[in-house]
Order: C-alpha cells, then sequence, then structure tokens
C-alpha cells in the first residue's frame, strides 16, 4: 500500500506581500538617478509648455495636438510617481513632508485643470515642482518659511506707515483732481492714496506725482521724501536682511551636513540587526538593497553608544563619590569620638 503526502500550498503573508513592494518602491524611489529622471522631466515639460505658446504652434492643430499628447504623458508619469510615494510613506509618513504634498497638490491640481483653456492655463504651475527638487530652491523657501514671524511685525510696521501716509496725504491733497490741478486722482480718497503710497514705494513715476502737487504746494516735497526713505529704503531693506540672515543660516547648516552626507555616500553602510544571534553586522550596501528586516542608521548607533558610555561613566563618579562621602563620615565620626574624653577630663 503506497502512502500518500499531502502537500499544503500555504499562500504569502499579507505583511511580507507589502514589505516586498515596499522594498521595491524604495528601490526605485530612493536612488538619485531616479530623482534626476523626474527633474529632467519636470524641466522638459515646463520648456513645452512655453513653446506650446508660440503662434507657429498654436495655430497648427496638429502639432498642438502632439504637445497635448505628450503633456498628458508627463502627467501620468507624475501622478505615478506620487501614487507610489504615498504607497511607501503611507498617509502619516507622506503628509509629514509639506514638499510631497506641494507635488501631490500639483499633480491633482493638473488633472482639475484639463477642462476649458483658461484653466489650462494654470498647468504651468506645475513647473513649481522644481521647487521641491533643488536643494538650494528648498532651503530659500524653508528660510522664507522660517522668518514669517520677524517679517509680520515688519510688515505691520510698514502698515501703520502706510496708514498714516495716507490719511495725510488725502487730507492734503483730496480734491485736486477735480480741479484740474493734477492729471490723476492720486489722492482722492484713502483707498486710491494707499495705492498711490504703493506705487511711491516701489520707486514707480514718484517724481511725477511729487511734480505735479508740488505745483500747488511747494512743501510737499518734505512728506513724499519721508515717505520715501521709511518705505523704500528701512522697510524694505529691512525684509531683505531678514531673508538674507535666514539663508545664510541654512546654508551654513547645510554645509555642515553635507560633508558628513557626502562621505556616508562614498561608503553607504548598514547596521543591521541578527535577531537569532543578537548581535550587530555591519554590512556594505550596494544597488539600494536593504536585505535587513530591522536596520539603523550608524549615527544612531554611535549616539546610543555615546550615551550608553556616558551612563557608565556617571555611574563610576557615583560610586567614587559615594566612598569618598563614607571615609569622610568615618573619620568625623572617629575625631568627635576621641575629642569627647578629653572635655570631660578638663571639667
Amino acid at each position: 500500500m503506497m502512502a500518500t503526502t499531502a502537500v499544503m500550498i500555504i499562500p504569502p503573508n499579507k505583511k511580507d506581500c507589502r514589505g516586498y513592494y515596499h522594498d521595491n518602491i524604495r528601490r526605485l524611489l530612493n536612488p538619485q538617478p531616479f530623482a534626476n529622471f523626474i527633474l529632467c522631466l519636470i524641466i522638459v515639460n515646463s520648456i513645452m509648455m512655453g513653446i506650446a505658446t508660440f503662434p507657429y504652434i498654436k495655430n497648427d492643430k496638429d502639432l498642438l495636438y502632439k504637445f497635448d499628447l505628450v503633456d498628458q504623458i508627463f502627467l501620468v508619469i507624475f501622478t505615478i510617481e506620487s501614487a507610489m510615494s504615498l504607497l511607501y510613506y503611507g498617509l502619516r509618513g507622506f503628509f509629514q513632508d509639506g514638499f510631497r504634498v506641494f507635488d501631490l497638490l500639483i499633480v491633482i491640481l493638473s488633472w482639475a485643470m484639463e477642462g476649458t483653456q483658461v484653466i489650462r492655463a494654470f498647468r504651468i504651475f506645475r513647473a513649481s515642482r522644481l521647487v521641491t527638487r533643488i536643494e538650494t530652491l528648498r532651503n530659500l523657501i524653508l528660510a522664507i518659511f522660517s522668518v514669517i514671524p520677524k517679517m509680520t511685525a515688519i510688515f505691520l510696521l510698514l502698515m501703520l506707515i502706510f496708514f498714516i501716509f495716507g490719511v495725510m496725504f488725502t487730507t492734503l491733497f483730496k480734491g485736486m483732481y477735480p480741479d484740474g490741478e493734477v492729471t490723476e486722482p492720486w489722492f482722492e480718497s484713502l483707498f486710491l492714496s494707499l495705492f498711490t503710497l504703493f506705487q511711491m514705494m516701489t520707486l514707480d513715476s514718484w517724481t511725477t506725482v511729487l511734480k505735479q502737487i508740488q505745483e500747488e504746494y511747494l512743501m510737499a516735497w518734505i512728506p513724499f521724501v519721508i515717505f520715501i526713505i521709511l518705505t523704500g529704503f528701512v522697510v524694505v531693506n529691512l525684509i531683505i536682511a531678514v531673508i538674507c540672515d535666514a539663508v545664510h543660516m541654512l546654508g551654513g547648516v547645510g554645509n555642515n551636513a553635507g560633508s558628513y552626507a557626502y562621505q556616508k555616500e562614498d561608503h553607504p553602510t548598514e547596521i543591521c540587526i541578527d535577531e537569532g544571534n543578537h548581535r550587530r553586522i555591519e554590512q556594505k550596501v550596494e544597488g539600494g538593497g536593504m536585505p535587513c528586516s530591522q536596520h539603523y542608521s550608524i549615527t544612531t548607533v554611535q549616539r546610543i553608544e555615546h550615551l550608553q558610555k556616558q551612563l557608565d561613566d556617571l555611574v563610576v563618579a557615583q560610586d567614587q563619590m559615594k566612598r569618598i562621602i563614607e571615609v569622610l563620615s568615618t573619620r568625623a565620626t572617629t575625631a568627635k569620638i576621641k575629642a569627647t574624653p578629653h572635655h570631660c577630663n578638663r571639667r
């Protein structure tokens, strides 16, 4: 009688499948060549959208259709990249990075703006994804956002100056346009005065306004010059100085971190944990692979070891202090005992 052997086919674990796809997506997203490829696609797509505005492209329906088709292909590639990033990082990890959220928002808006020609004109905002891909531009955006509290105070000061001079100029120079004394209603209302003051702050034809007003009011140059000095030179330069200071600080931090990143890219190494033997395995990673189930960066392991060493040193120092206190306490007790009979004999 022949024995039969039953073969049971065990389906793959969902977690193993998820880890497999997770590793494959990571191998595709993390390498620098893939990031450079997406960057090149963004640049080419932006240039093509600019070329599509030329008359010989807009007047040729066949050529315009080809441009739109290529643009759709670019958009599909960008959508796939955003979807892969969302799958890899997960909802929580994906939305923790503002630049990834910005990329996803641009892709969604690109799909939403495929209707009328007016809405499609806003597709050029897809070129703003270059900000998230170029480190220098990212640092500049981070610098601008980091100085928002300081910029808020400066903008409040600027608004106060605008309001003061707007009310003053409206009170002094209102009524000149109906009488034909000026060619434009520069200061006929508070809102027109604020708009004129903004024009003057940018130094755009502010002398034209001054000359027309000065024909009737000879001393009008005094408030004009004071406003120009306060806004066009002092406040604007304060804003520029705050932004430049933030960029300089971020640049210094980036340079310090860049030297370590360069060394790490030359010799990529991982420290993994062998769960069976409870020991660390240090190995070089080639091709972007991550074979270990648990892995820690070198800097994290080094910091843990350094902290452990400091704790050991503190324990040793504490023991030494304890011994010193015991010795001093023993000596003090002995000295007290020796001194007690001496005082009794004297009495």
